[in-house]
């Protein structure tokens, strides 16, 4: 694995590689890392279904369905993609911790305060909390503020449709990977060390992203 070893990830070889290499690698290394939790998902619930806990209603066995294979693989944006992850334990905090977070009257205080919880859930190492900040500040914000963007919206229509569909999915992949890095890593040298190898480049692309959403929501494309 390219970050979870001492060999690979923190070798000057690998700084010596071409950007987009490292880039890519880091990519890789995260859905192959993803493949270890999806696997032992698949297995739980194939034993689980041969005991018929999966059970749920004529023909459908579907009762402890936890991950979305085709969906993951196909998602053109952030909240799709968590939608098909660990389903069970999304169902679970939405309906004990965010649903209950009601009186707060505000959604986005709501799903920080669930992310935090998810957070405490998994441990106190640093990584854990930087990963569902980063889930929550790219599908939260950045994403639902984007489909307000007008900026984007106008070049995205200058554009042929496959070719934005396919930067989409490109882009979720590149995401996924680099907000899997501190799930992966837990401690603050190692996670900046990965991110500085390819220049931040995934949080300055969110970042210009989120300040862009602020300059040009909502506002009325000119015309000539």
């Amino acid at each position: 694995a390219v970050v979870s070893t001492q060999s690979t990830g923190f070798s000057h070889q690998f700084m010596e590689i071409h950007f987009v290499l490292r880039l890519l690698y880091i990519t890789l290394w995260g859905y192959f890392n993803l493949y270890r939790y999806m696997a032992v998902w698949c297995v739980a619930e194939s034993t689980c279904m041969y005991m018929g806990y999966t059970y749920n209603g004529p023909d459908r066995w579907d009762a402890l369905y936890n991950f979305g294979n085709t969906a993951f693989h196909c998602s053109l944006s952030v909240q799709s993609l968590i939608d098909t992850w660990n389903i069970r334990t999304s169902a679970w905090c939405a309906k004990h911790i965010y649903k209950r977070c009601k009186f707060l009257g505000n959604k986005t205080l709501s799903q920080l305060l669930t992310m935090l919880f998810l957070a405490l859930w998994h441990g106190v190492h640093f990584g854990y909390f930087l990963f569902f900040f980063q889930e929550f500040l790219y599908g939260m914000v950045m994403e639902k503020g984007a489909a307000n963007n007008t900026l984007l919206q106008e070049i995205a229509s200058t554009l042929p449709p496959k070719l934005v569909t396919f930067s989409r999915w490109i882009f979720i992949k590149v995401f996924m990977s680099f907000t899997f890095v501190p799930f992966e890593l837990y401690f603050f040298s190692k996670i900046m060390h990965i991110y500085g190898s390819v220049y931040y480049c995934v949080p300055i692309v969110s970042a210009i992203i989120i300040t862009s959403n602020v300059v040009f929501a909502g506002k009325t494309a000119k015309t000539e």
